[in-house]
């Protein structure tokens, strides 16, 4: 079966090669206008590859199961070198082992990334990555060093303050801002505060909420 991925990107990269192809050709005899044209279309495909990113999850999310979900990012992650996508897939496939508890393989990732993720040039982007990292091993004065609030304002990520909140053991607060989140909403984020909550609810001991939040999360990759 084709990589949805990866067979979209190679899509998208042929249709720009025979574009400028056919502009050079077209314009073989005018060296003014194939520059011109050229511009235009490196400006276009920017535009297109942050569309494209954008839509990664959608792509993914077409097919709920999380299994196949993990072996379809890692493998467009070692297909595709354009580094903002690379990017984009690495913090999704992160999210995506997290989620399925996948401690062991999570860790191993993200240390043999580390070089990339924990480079302080690319903070804002690796941000949500780096707290996380901080937050499954438990080393919470390292995350509270890290954790920034008004980073957060920037990179408007409201997981970051969930995860803050449960680290201070404030699972009431932690809880009211996972619910900010509707069931239409079923992208890499809805997944990862349906985790949190169920977190909090366990530590909170409403049991029926949780059994709920549960159903949820099953129903969600069944």
């Amino acid at each position: 079966m084709k990589n949805k991925i990866v067979f979209t990107y190679r899509f998208i990269i042929l249709v720009y090669y025979l574009l400028a192809f056919l502009i050079a050709v077209m314009n073989v005899d005018h060296l003014e206008r194939v520059v011109i044209y050229a511009l235009i279309i490196i400006v276009l495909f920017g535009m297109v590859m942050r569309i494209y990113i954008m839509n990664i999850p959608k792509l993914l999310l077409s097919n709920k199961y999380i299994e196949k979900n993990l072996s379809t990012v890692k493998e467009a992650i070692d297909k595709i070198h354009n580094k903002s996508i690379n990017d984009s897939l690495t913090t999704i496939y992160v999210f995506l082992l997290e989620i399925s508890n996948y401690k062991e393989e999570y860790q191993n990732f993200v240390e043999q990334n580390s070089k990339r993720i924990f480079d302080e040039k690319q903070n804002k982007h690796w941000y949500t990555i780096k707290l996380q990292y901080y937050y499954n091993l438990n080393k919470k004065d390292e995350y509270l060093k890290l954790y920034d609030s008004q980073l957060d304002n920037k990179v408007k990520n409201p997981l970051f303050k969930i995860m803050y909140l449960i680290l201070n053991e404030e699972f009431e607060e932690a809880l009211e801002l996972s619910k900010k989140v509707t069931s239409q909403q079923k992208d890499i984020g809805y997944i990862m505060k349906l985790y949190y909550r169920i977190i909090c609810l366990e530590h909170l001991e409403k049991e029926n909420e949780l059994n709920d939040c549960i159903n949820e999360m099953v129903e969600f990759n069944d």
